[in-house]
């Protein structure tokens, strides 16, 4: 009976041998034809014009055995580049045997506001922070003016107060919603937010009544075409409905 167990368990030891040496094999003739049948012959980036296909390539194949298009697919699936400016991840295809497709996946990023040190600090839909740079950005992204943000984090809330965020944040979503965002949202002395627009602008004081003010703003819109002023909802209240609209003084209307 030992003697028995003895040879079963030598036969079973013996199979997983033969296993991992059929395994090692398969590897080696795999890399072997890879190393010959798979140079990097050509490279597309996608996804961003903020840096330079040079740029992205030299981030992206960063060693001496990144001439090889299928080391470089497997290396980046495995251990995905990240952590670039303005730049939240990078895919990396495999299209050919000789070919990689980057695709570059920019950061969403709403607006910024410019600090004391001058950098950018660049936020997304729910205020929290993309990222922090000297860069200057020219997207047509929202300015926010009026506020600074303390020892600012990329990952964190916008640190502007609590009530400034929380007027922020429900702001631009009613605004998103309603396809009216602002080129500027301005800050006043009691966190009073105005918002800026290529010819006028709209006053819309505290938050309380917003998503009434702004009800009213889509109503009275189309009669602004081609003005150039001020319309103030700074006191609009169900008791007060009057807006006013004041015409800048250089204006022609």
């Amino acid at each position: 009976m030992g003697r028995r167990r003895k040879k079963r368990g030598h036969g079973a030891l013996l199979l997983i041998v033969e296993l991992i040496l059929g395994i090692v094999i398969l590897i080696g003739f795999f890399g072997v034809g890879a190393y010959f049948l798979c140079p990097l012959k050509n490279v597309k980036v996608e996804g961003t014009d903020l840096y330079t296909s040079e740029e992205i390539q030299g981030y992206i194949l960063d060693d001496e055995y990144s001439g090889n298009a299928m080391y470089a697919f497997i290396k980046n699936k495995m251990f995905p580049k990240g952590d670039a400016e303005f730049i939240d991840s990078f895919d990396v295809k495999l299209t050919s045997m000789n070919s990689l497709t980057i695709v570059c996946n920019e950061k969403k990023i709403l607006g910024y506001l410019i600090q004391e040190d001058g950098n950018y600090v660049y936020f997304d839909y729910n205020g929290r922070i993309a990222e922090i740079s000297q860069t200057f950005v020219d997207r047509g992204y929202m300015k926010v003016e009026g506020v600074s943000c303390e020892n600012p984090e990329r990952g964190k809330k916008l640190t502007i107060g609590k009530e400034q965020i929380g007027y922020l944040t429900s702001l631009i979503k009613i605004l998103q919603k309603n396809n009216l965002m602002p080129n500027v949202v301005s800050y006043d002395e009691n966190s009073h937010i105005i918002l800026s627009y290529e010819t006028y602008n709209i006053s819309l004081g505290s938050s309380v009544y917003l998503e009434e003010k702004i009800d009213r703003v889509l109503r009275i819109l189309p009669q602004l075409d081609g003005l150039h002023g001020t319309l103030h909802l700074e006191n609009y209240s169900s008791a007060s409905t009057d807006i006013v609209f004041e015409k800048d003084n250089y204006s022609d209307e």
